[in-house]
């Protein structure tokens, strides 16, 4: 099939669709490096014209990967209309170099037991997925755009490398300017979008706030495989309504602190394994989040309390384990949720409590970073200076380790790669440890992370296993 572009260039693209929507069919280029949408014939003019305007806004007045090398790997953003064989649009194809499929495949367990090993990743590799999903929504967020369909087959995954995309990007909402064209999917939809549809009045639409509901479902089923909202309670005999009730007017959290209703009736892995930045997160999500959309955690505070807890995941011992790895938490035995297998050894293991500097030089205030030690992880600008976070550090030399944690001879030590006067305090005495020195781990020592005044102090504390 021979297709013509807006600027009058012609593409080869299969002759059949190898996917199709509620909005068009989806055909693959010749080549492989392109999918084109091609939207179902409309009669009326008018919608034909609008439709090419919004799209103009977004490939070019909204395009949040134009300036940002960083983005395109995120986003199968649009990049050209197309006019013949009928109006369409052009995006590149994320498969083109390396496979991706829906995320639904590592959320639901009928089909992520259906998996090849190699396919499935660990649960670190998920832990770095959602964080990358929430710094997606905070790419389109910062700019003032609204997905409006986050869902498990708008995001596309391959976990094992810890990449996602996201696609369906030509019906994107802008306030004011791109009106909404979709509602939502199903098990997705934030409760005000779902009373509103259940009612009839069209009075909720989609916006950044019904985003954020949307990615908090998702987060909460990739890394516990369960939907927040889906317990054991009834609320009408009447299966559709009592799903729309269940995720609408009824709302409730599997995991509300106040009412244990929609509690499932089986005991489960619940939001307390993901450590307590996060549970609060959960918690703010799908209690006063619920009811109050302003309430609902923002892109950024998802991706960054999920960047700090995978600094406190450790792998599980068991080759078998369907997880691979899990968070170290500070008051829970060290056993493995996914399997029951506890951490056969070492004895105890480092945890660095990070602080940030306040007023003057030698004063402190804890930070939310802990990390816990294990063999060979590393330590990076972002955990020892201010001002920097790992998703604004783009650069290689931002990225490069500059410590190391090991474990030599029974003993847990730190490896200074690239840290300038790194100090330890303890016991009344401060030592240097030069750049490519290592220094044991001890309990109570306070790690001075550089002199600037953008330097963190680490509190080192064994934790018994």
């Amino acid at each position: 099939m021979q297709v013509t572009l807006q600027d009058g260039t012609t593409e080869h693209y299969e002759d059949s669709p190898f996917a199709s929507g509620a909005q068009g069919d989806l055909f693959l280029s010749k080549d492989k490096q392109s999918v084109i949408k091609l939207y179902y014939p409309n009669a009326d003019r008018k919608v034909e014209e609008q439709r090419t305007t919004v799209l103009r806004k977004i490939i070019n007045e909204f395009n949040v990967t134009r300036d940002n090398p960083a983005a395109k790997d995120l986003f199968a953003w649009p990049n050209a209309i197309t006019l013949r064989p009928r109006l369409g649009v052009r995006m590149t194809n994320v498969n083109a170099r390396v496979k991706h499929e829906p995320l639904d495949w590592w959320m639901l367990p009928r089909a992520f037991k259906r998996l090849s090993p190699e396919v499935r990743g660990n649960w670190l590799d998920r832990t770095r997925v959602a964080s990358n999903m929430a710094r997606i929504a905070w790419m389109l967020h910062g700019s003032g755009l609204c997905h409006s369909d986050f869902s498990g087959a708008n995001f596309l995954a391959n976990i094992h490398r810890q990449h996602v995309v996201l696609i369906d990007l030509d019906s994107l909402v802008v306030p004011g300017v791109l009106p909404p064209e979709i509602l939502g999917t199903g098990d997705y939809m934030a409760p005000e979008i779902v009373i509103a549809h259940r009612r009839n009045d069209g009075t909720a639409r989609p916006s950044i706030y019904t985003d954020l509901h949307s990615l908090a479902v998702l987060i909460y089923q990739l890394l516990l495989m369960r939907h927040p909202l889906k317990g054991r309670k009834i609320n009408s005999d009447d299966a559709e309504q009592d799903d729309l009730l269940s995720l609408g007017e009824k709302a409730l959290y599997v995991e509300d602190p106040d009412d244990h209703s929609n509690r499932p009736e089986n005991d489960f892995n619940g939001a307390w394994l993901l450590g307590e930045e996060v549970e609060s997160l959960m918690r703010r999500a799908f209690t006063n989040g619920l009811r109050s959309p302003q309430s609902r955690p923002v892109a950024a505070e998802w991706g960054d309390a999920l960047l700090r807890m995978s600094d406190q995941i450790i792998p599980c011992s068991n080759e078998n384990c369907p997880g691979k790895a899990f968070v170290l938490l500070r008051d829970r035995p060290a056993v493995c949720p996914w399997c029951g297998t506890k951490v056969p050894r070492p004895t105890r293991v480092p945890v660095l409590r990070l602080y940030y500097g306040v007023g003057q030089a030698g004063h402190y205030q804890q930070d939310k970073g802990r990390i816990v030690g294990w063999q060979a992880r590393t330590l990076h600008r972002w955990h020892t200076q201010t001002g920097i976070s790992e998703r604004s550090a783009t650069k290689s030399e931002d990225r490069a380790p500059v410590a190391e944690i090991q474990y030599k001879q029974g003993q847990w030590v730190l490896v200074n790669n690239a840290i300038n006067e790194l100090r330890i305090a303890a016991n009344g005495t401060v030592s240097k440890v030069a750049l490519g020195d290592l220094a044991p781990l001890e309990h109570g020592q306070q790690l001075l992370l550089g002199s600037a005044g953008s330097a963190r102090m680490a509190l080192v504390t064994m934790q018994d296993l």
